[in-house]
């Protein structure tokens, strides 16, 4: 999907309008036939009559604005040259939408200044725990193990951040690939317990885990899967509140792996859930600068689950809480697979 839209009208010397590009009509969203019309004639409280001045003095016109007319106020951009053309003169107007140009230009610095706080955040706090124990903290036992656990914490949410930022560079120019080998589920969910279980002590939330020591073996990328859990455990005790309780399950249901992630915490408005797994949405931002984020998580782990052939959904009540459930075939057919060489 092209994100600049872009249409063409032909001027003449006087600035009647003698041909329009059919794709002009769309970005104007305009019903009337504008072949004919002047370009004075055209919204009022548009800068269009006014730039036939500059563009009558046989000027190249460039110029920017907010539409005002349009049902949603779009980015418009004029571009006007004059033209001659054997017996034949007048000017071209080019008309662009660029909307949505704009738009991923502001998500990108927003994303910018994310990723910024992002790594400042845990760097801080490994220097500040790095410079106590220089500083005699390491002699006193009790304090040296708090300062330890608080390095090995920042790096793995570092881990984690860089983790992100590669798939992302990678997202776009092919399919999510995975390394596909067989491996213990019941010693993944337990993984995923025991990384985040500091965490979760940490915010004042119990992690309960639920699902059996049974397990059958499962056939995919071990490394993702764990990847996609930690995620949604880590947003789903950040969302929490004091005392509230997360909770991990799985069973299996004939050849499909079910797993729910589920928290008490202050839910997601129903407005938002459609657009919980676009990339770089936050629900709620300024919760999201306190808490982290770069809005990239839940866009990475669908892409990781659909990659596996799976599927991944979420229901919500606020102020109750939210249940992500991943559906994976216990034996997944990836779409792109990377093989050893």
């Amino acid at each position: 999907m092209a994100l600049v839209n872009s249409g063409v009208l032909i001027l003449d010397l006087q600035g009647q309008i003698l041909s329009v590009d059919p794709d002009v009509h769309g970005i104007l969203e305009t019903g009337d036939e504008l072949q004919g019309k002047h370009l004075s004639e055209l919204w009022s409280d548009s800068p269009l009559p006014g730039l036939w001045l500059e563009i009558s003095q046989s000027k190249a016109v460039s110029h920017e604005f907010i539409s005002t007319w349009t049902a949603k106020p779009k980015t418009l951009c004029i571009n006007a040259h004059p033209y001659r053309l054997a017996e034949h003169s007048g000017f071209l107007m080019q008309i662009q939408d660029l909307t949505a140009v704009r738009r991923l230009e502001s998500l990108e610095r927003e994303f910018i200044t994310n990723v910024s706080h992002e790594l400042r955040t845990p760097l801080t706090s490994i220097k500040m725990a790095a410079e106590s124990l220089q500083m005699g903290a390491i002699a006193n036992p009790k304090l040296k193990d708090k300062f330890l656990s608080n390095i090995q914490r920042e790096a793995d949410r570092l881990t984690r951040l860089v983790n992100e930022l590669i798939i992302l560079a990678n997202i776009d120019e092919a399919e999510t690939s995975l390394h596909v080998s067989s491996f213990d589920l019941f010693e993944v969910l337990d993984d995923v317990a025991s990384t985040m279980s500091h965490h979760s002590k940490v915010n004042d939330v119990e992690l309960v885990t639920d699902y059996p020591s049974t397990l059958p073996m499962m056939t995919a990328d071990r490394d993702r899967i764990l990847q996609v859990l930690i995620n949604l455990v880590d947003n789903a005790i950040k969302c929490n509140r004091p005392h509230g309780t997360v909770t991990l399950h799985a069973h299996i249901e004939g050849e499909q792996t079910i797993i729910e992630v589920t928290d008490t915490g202050i839910g997601i408005p129903k407005i938002d859930l459609h657009r919980i797994f676009d990339r770089f949405f936050r629900v709620d931002k300024a919760r999201s600068r306190v808490t982290g984020g770069t809005g990239l998580g839940l866009s990475i782990v669908k892409d990781i689950i659909e990659a596996h052939g799976g599927s991944i959904e979420v229901n919500s009540v606020v102020n109750t809480g939210t249940t992500f459930t991943i559906c994976l075939p216990l034996k997944a057919k990836p779409q792109r697979e990377n093989t050893p060489t």
